[in-house]
């Protein structure tokens, strides 16, 4: 496993951190390639835009077309704190992504309160595609967004 992008990851997730210490979701999308980072580190700002769009993987890989331009992510990577939805995998693969590292996968997300596994027949995204891109890419403390964020709701409540 490539230590740059173990690296990448772990910086990822304390975004997230970061993120959720300031009222956001737990995810970060970041798009690599090659041992270089093609966009910022994209945070969910579903709940600061109103955006249902804005999810963190759109973010990301908005930022790095814009950068890159269509086409310019063939072969690239996307590097993810929690697994991406359906339509964040749909528009990965539209943009030539075919390698996605999630550091938590869609069940562990579901039972930190984001269950989204119903997106992806909403997108085509079958259980063979799926295993055919995703790929698991632990790190230290890569369940703490989810967990923070767990803990801040149960706060408010």
């Amino acid at each position: 496993m490539s230590s740059f992008l173990e690296t990448m990851m772990s910086r990822a997730v304390a975004h997230a951190v970061q993120h959720v210490s300031r009222g956001g979701l737990p995810f970060v999308g970041l798009v690599v390639r090659d041992g270089q980072v093609l966009s910022g580190f994209g945070v969910n700002r579903v709940l600061e835009t109103s955006d249902p769009m804005a999810h963190a993987e759109i973010v990301a890989l908005r930022e790095a077309v814009a950068s890159h331009g269509q086409g310019g992510l063939i072969g690239a990577t996307l590097l993810a704190t929690g697994e991406p939805c359906g339509m964040c995998c749909h528009h990965a693969i539209a943009q030539g992504i075919r390698d996605v590292r999630v550091a938590i996968d869609r069940d562990v997300a579901a039972e930190h309160g984001f269950d989204y596994r119903p997106s992806y027949p909403a997108f085509n995204i079958g259980d063979d595609l799926r295993a055919a891109i995703m790929h698991p890419l632990r790190v230290p403390g890569d369940l703490l967004p989810f967990t923070l964020f767990l803990n801040r709701r149960a706060q408010k409540v």
